[in-house]
Order: structure tokens, then C-alpha cells, then sequence
């Protein structure tokens, strides 16, 4: 059977990036913070040099996630929808590709952060039993026709048991 796997949004990468710069810039403000407590109470002296390592790390990451990580999360992560299984597939070195059959889906819930409502995305989170899958970054028009036509064949798929 042949799968048409989906793309999500190419704003996924903008909103990686966003919450990435906002995340690093808390956690550096944070280890500044612990780096000046540190001289100014004399704390033990190899502490500075974790926060001054803490903080050029966070700064490292913050290119490497713009350049590297989004791009390549944006162009491995598909998702794929046929009448009795949902497939979500990711990865680059290790591939993961879960096959949700449709009798199995509990729920499906859309969650949209401030960010991502500014971008006009959402996460589709589909709860089974074994647990839970998200398909996220998916424009909004887009999550709610997925949500729907998931719905509907879950539903199909629960009455014809």
C-alpha cells in the first residue's frame, strides 16, 4: 500500500527557532545570574567556570538550531492518513515511523502555544491506550480537517467493530 505521506508547515522552523532564542536567553540569564551570586558570595570557584562553560554552550546552541536542527526536523517529519492506520514518521541516523491504527485513537486534541499562534500552527495530539503520538506544526485549517477526518474514522473504524 502506497502512503501519501504529508509535510508539516514550513513555519515549524520558525517556531523552533523562536522557542529556542527564548529558552536560550532564559537559560543565559539564569547562569549569569548564578555566575554573579558566585563572586559575589565566594562561592566554591569552580562554579564559575560551569556557569561561564553553561553559558558558551547555550550560546553555541542557538546558531546550531537555526542552521541544523529546525531544517532538518522540518524536512524528515512526515505524517500519512489512509482509512484504517495513521503513520507519523521522523528522524535522520534513527528512523521512527509508528503506524496508529484508527480503532486504537481515544482522542485527538489541537494545542497551540502563544508562538505557534502566531505562526497559525498546531500540534495534532492523538491519544491511544499504549500512549500518546503529536503531528506537530501543522497549520491550523490543515489540523482541523486532520482532526476531523481522524475523528470520523476512528469513529467509522469503532462502529464497524
Amino acid at each position: 500500500m502506497d502512503i501519501d505521506y504529508k509535510q508539516i508547515s514550513p513555519k515549524a522552523i520558525k517556531v523552533r527557532n523562536v522557542n529556542e532564542l527564548i529558552t536560550s536567553v532564559i537559560g543565559i540569564i539564569i547562569f549569569a545570574v548564578l555566575l554573579f551570586f558566585t563572586y559575589q558570595f565566594h562561592w566554591w570557584s569552580w562554579l564559575q567556570y560551569v556557569w561561564i562553560g553553561l553559558i558558551a554552550l547555550t550560546i553555541i546552541g542557538i546558531p546550531w538550531t537555526y542552521v541544523v536542527s529546525s531544517p532538518i526536523f522540518y524536512k524528515t517529519f512526515r505524517y500519512g492518513v489512509t482509512d484504517d492506520f495513521l503513520y507519523i514518521k521522523s528522524g535522520v541516523w534513527s528512523i521512527s515511523e509508528v503506524v496508529v491504527p484508527m480503532a486504537k485513537i481515544q482522542s485527538i486534541e489541537l494545542t497551540q502555544g502563544v508562538i505557534m499562534r502566531k505562526y497559525g500552527v498546531s500540534s495534532v495530539d492523538i491519544a491511544t491506550m499504549q500512549g500518546s503520538h503529536a503531528i506537530p506544526h501543522v497549520e491550523e485549517e490543515v489540523a482541523k480537517k486532520l482532526r476531523d477526518d481522524i475523528s470520523k474514522l476512528a469513529r467509522l473504524k469503532e462502529l464497524d467493530e
